[in-house]
């Protein structure tokens, strides 16, 4: 490599570099910060100007890119955490404390060797371990793959199965013990992909949050996998998702496609609510399993996979990543010392998931099945279990005898699984329960009892469903506001702060929205919205108007999530999960049972005046029938009548309202307007049951059936389109993103009004701009560049952020509206910016420029270097070197806003940053036009 030559070239300083093959320039502060780091460490080694200068590149590169956005630094930078140092203490198993790495080492690889090996006997080598397994598997009534799902999961890998697992993983995340990254398997795929292996994994840990750092089991072990053994853990994991479902109860939400995991947060609390409804004794159970992936049996695992007709080949392949693996704990300066494994599912592997609620599975299904272990029932339906991965809630009634057999069975599944409840750690809500059965369950059997609440999947359950608000939202909204304080103290710009609430507030209000069925109001979130409002302007006053906040970027706003809205969004989301097929959510079996002989997906569709009246006062099917009515007309997620209406159980069809004679008929389909009418035309009972076999005596009631839907208001509502939101509901499917589909909807519709900027730039301009021109200049205001920075420029642009001396006299501020560039003219906003003759020299300059770089006229008009709208006959390359351009003159301006003075020049906009795209080697065209951008004199 050549050593740099330094060049002096108008104060500035070029390095060449032939490894990268193109220029970086620095300042003088650049350079005297290289020659001081290179003195103070001139002494312990030689740093070369090479690795310095690629070193600040990348640091200012990288944080030119990511800083302000919703990224790891920013998550990192708000989070308050400080980095943890390593594991400097450890106690043993005597309690003695030690500070040695060698003993540290030593005391972490025999707390991980005995949990990786906590049953040497139970292996698939012990036939009588094997026989207990078979034994405790026959018992239960577990499904079994079907012949077309096990051929689909034995059918050889191909190599686009592998191409597409690629794709789906994380390039960066940490190397296995080979040290390659996915990024070197995305990069060198075509060669690597005939030659992936499975490989072995070493272990690290990481502290638990909150846990004390001197005990060994209070560490996370993290396996570090090769890239290779994950793609194909990958693939059989993408394969085993398409089938899943159909072997794992509804009663397992966690890791499966399709469920939440407020689908067993919603359950509970409603099973709260009937307990007490019922005057039931009754007790909530959360178990804590100790190191519950760690501890599943290998032998037990492949013989559960085996008893569901998993084919012989997908087991092989699992059985290749589990064969003899060799586990090491990394302390830094000791040798590792090597232990095999013998149980255990990889933290990391993205098979794990699935493989630990397959091997949960048939635990949960002799709860199920055990009659002795009685469950909160209803109309006929036991609930009892509710899982999350290894999060179990149990719903018991006849508390002491339930939890005594529920021991018992718990104690078979550890003999045959490895599985281990930690007593101490369970929790008991008992509710309606005596003192008596609270003591036996407390000094007996070790829970922990309590008649508050219990910790669920991140949100409190409560034995009063009235104190849910009070647990959870309080606290969270405290905490918020904490953590604005926090952050309003650090260095975060406008746009930043917006994220700040995207990335870190809404998550965690999302979670209780979704979790929590209960009725939340615009006061609850009142005061919150106000201090997201202070922090988001910094206690000062505001420059845009709240509703712009709230619109998305690409339409013109800042995309700040409006907090009534998203929780709407989030119930209503819960609306379209009503309309799934019965056994499939849990929770809405229970609410329908609730609302029977109604259901709650034809009862909303319902014209109000013709409801029939609720048959249930489950305060979270009333407080999602509150939701409803207020918002679905309102935001046109439906119209009355609605095609969605149903024909029975309706007060305006009275024969319906005795269903029982229409159920033949209803099973055949005919429940709903739409469905007399398929493809737009009549039904007739001839092509019904030339699809159904039906008696004669169902023509009768298919008459008065018909009669009902051809009346003139029916016809046209069951012939209109659809809206979106009804389409979603007549497809019993939950998409991915429907909380943020249906909170751009609601939005939409009642929370935009008419831009004011927009009209005040249509009066400035004297023209108004078409609906597409806004949205293009929205569009290149988010493109204008990769800095959250510079695009703050532009959306103040567009927002007209800036206070000129005319608005300075409405605000009292001053008392004269003259352009303090003393130009002796009036100071409007487009005179501030563009007709002030002391502005002509540095537009003409730049638009000059312009034209020389893109070799082609450029109109000179506000329309294009104020709010850098598009140009048809530019490229969008050509048209993104414009806008930046125009951005450095906007910079120019605003960075002297109240000089007597403009900017007489450009060079002060000249950013190191401006030649990112040559940093990261991008294609030639736009290579070109930088270049070229550079040979016509830059900005200076």
């Amino acid at each position: 490599m050549e050593t740099p030559v330094w060049k002096k070239r108008e104060n500035r300083t070029k390095v060449e570099k032939v490894y990268v093959g193109f220029d970086v320039w620095y300042t003088e502060n650049d350079i005297q910060y290289i020659n001081d780091l290179q003195e103070a460490r001139g002494a312990l080694t030689q740093l070369s100007l090479d690795e310095v200068s690629r070193s600040m590149l990348w640091s200012k590169r990288f944080y030119y890119e990511h800083s302000n956005k919703m990224d790891t630094p920013m998550a990192r930078r708000i989070a308050g955490l400080q980095r943890q140092g390593g594991v400097g203490a450890l106690r043993d198993g005597a309690g003695t404390v030690h500070r040695s790495a060698s003993k540290i080492r030593d005391i972490f690889t025999t707390f991980y060797e005995k949990i990786y090996n906590h049953s040497p006997h139970a292996t698939s080598d012990n036939p009588t371990h094997v026989a207990n397994v078979q034994r405790f598997l026959s018992e239960l009534a577990l499904p079994t793959l079907t012949e077309a799902q096990a051929a689909t999961l034995g059918a050889p890998i191909v190599s686009e199965e592998v191409r597409i697992a690629i794709g789906l993983m994380q390039p960066n995340k940490a190397p296995g013990p080979d040290g390659l990254p996915g990024l070197y398997y995305k990069s060198f795929l075509p060669i690597l992909l005939p030659h992936l292996t499975t490989m072995c994994n070493s272990i690290v840990t990481i502290l638990k949050p909150g846990k004390d750092p001197l005990g060994p089991e209070n560490y996370r072990p993290i396996s570090l996998l090769n890239f290779d053994i994950k793609v194909l853990a990958k693939v059989l994991a993408l394969r085993l998702n398409e089938i899943i479902p159909t072997l794992i109860h509804a009663d397992q939400v966690g890791f499966i496609p399709g469920r939440q995991a407020y689908d067993n947060t919603r359950r509970a609390c409603d099973l709260v609510w009937l307990a007490q409804r019922l005057r039931v004794p009754a007790v909530f159970l959360s178990l804590d399993a100790e190191k519950a992936f760690d501890r599943v049996g290998w032998a037990y695992l492949f013989q559960v996979l085996t008893h569901l007709g998993f084919p012989q080949e997908f087991t092989s392949s699992i059985g290749v990543m589990y064969d003899t693996p060799v586990a090491q704990v990394v302390v830094p300066g000791t040798p590792p010392r090597p232990f095999r494994l013998t149980n255990g599912t990889r933290q990391g592997c993205p098979l794990s998931p699935l493989l630990f609620a397959l091997s949960l599975e048939p635990l949960l299904s002799a709860i199920r099945a055990d009659p002795l272990i009685a469950g909160v029932s209803y109309k006929g339906e036991d609930y009892k279990v509710s899982a999350y991965a290894d999060d179990v809630l149990l719903s018991l009634t006849c508390p002491v005898p339930s939890v005594a057999r529920l021991l018992e069975v718990l104690d078979r599944f550890s003999g045959v699984a490895g599985y281990k409840i930690n007593m101490t750690k369970s929790t008991a809500l008992l509710v309606g329960a005596s003192e008596g059965d609270a003591g036996i369950m407390e000094h007996r059997h070790g829970f922990c009892t309590t008649t508050e609440s219990i910790s669920y999947l991140g949100v409190r359950i409560p034995g009063s469903h009235s104190e849910i608000f009070t647990l959870n939202y309080a606290p969270l909204i405290q905490c918020i506001k904490s953590d604005l304080d926090r952050w309003a103290k650090l260095h975060i710009s406008w746009l930043g702060r917006v994220h700040c609430i995207k990335m870190n507030v809404l998550p965690r209000l999302l979670n209780l929205f979704q979790a929590l069925p209960i009725l939340v109001t615009q006061s609850d979130l009142t005061s919150l919205q106000t201090a997201i409002d202070a922090f988001v302007w910094d206690n000062r006053r505001h420059r845009v108007a709240r509703q712009t906040l709230f619109r998305p970027r690409a339409a013109g706003g800042m995309g700040l999530p409006a907090l009534l809205s998203y929780y709407r969004a989030a119930r209503l989301a819960q609306i379209v999960a009503w309309h799934s097929p019965m056994g499939a959510r849990r929770w809405v079996d229970l609410e329908s049972s609730m609302m029977s002989p109604d259901l709650p997906q034809f009862w909303l569709w319902t014209s109000p005046p013709y409801r029939l009246a609720l048959r249930t006062e489950c305060p979270a099917i009333v407080a999602a029938v509150k939701i409803w009515d207020s918002v679905a007309v309102k935001c046109d997620l439906t119209s009355y009548p609605s095609p969605l209406t149903p024909i029975l159980r309706n007060e305006e069809f009275p024969p319906g309202l005795r269903p029982q004679p229409f159920g033949l008929l209803e099973d055949a389909g005919l429940q709903r307007l739409v469905d007399f009418y398929p493809k737009g035309a009549l039904l007739h009972y001839p092509d019904l049951q030339s699809t159904h076999s039906l008696p004669p005596s169902t023509f009768f009631r298919f008459l008065q059936m018909r009669d009902f839907v051809t009346k003139p208001h029916l016809r046209a509502a069951a012939l209109t389109k659809p809206s979106w939101f009804e389409r979603l509901c007549l497809q019993e499917h939950y998409p991915k993103g429907l909380i943020s589909t249906i909170y751009s909807s609601i939005t939409s519709t009642l929370e935009w009004k008419e831009l004011t900027y927009i009209k005040a730039w249509h009066n400035d301009l004297g023209e108004e701009l078409e609906g597409d021109e806004w949205l293009d200049i929205w569009e290149a205001a988010r493109r204008s560049s990769i800095c959250t920075t510079h695009q703050e420029q532009s959306l103040k642009m567009i927002f007209r952020w800036y206070t000129t001396a005319e608005k300075l006299v409405k605000m009292k501020v001053t008392t004269t509206d003259v352009c303090w560039r003393l130009c002796g003219n009036k100071g409007t906003f487009l005179h501030m910016w563009w007709t002030c003759p002391r502005l002509k020299p540095l537009w003409s300059k730049l638009h000059s420029l312009a034209q020389a770089v893109l070799e082609r006229e450029i109109p000179f008009t506000p329309t294009v270097f104020l709010l850098a709208s598009p140009l048809e006959d530019l490229s969008l390359r050509q048209n993104k070197l414009l806008a930046k351009m125009t951005l450095a003159g906007c910079r120019a301006i605003a960075a002297e806003w109240r000089a007597l003075e403009p900017p007489p020049a450009l060079a002060g906009c000249w950013l190191i940053s401006e030649t990112w795209p040559l940093w990261m080697n991008c294609r030639p065209e736009y290579t070109t036009l930088w270049m070229r951008f550079l040979d016509c004199g830059s900005l200076g």
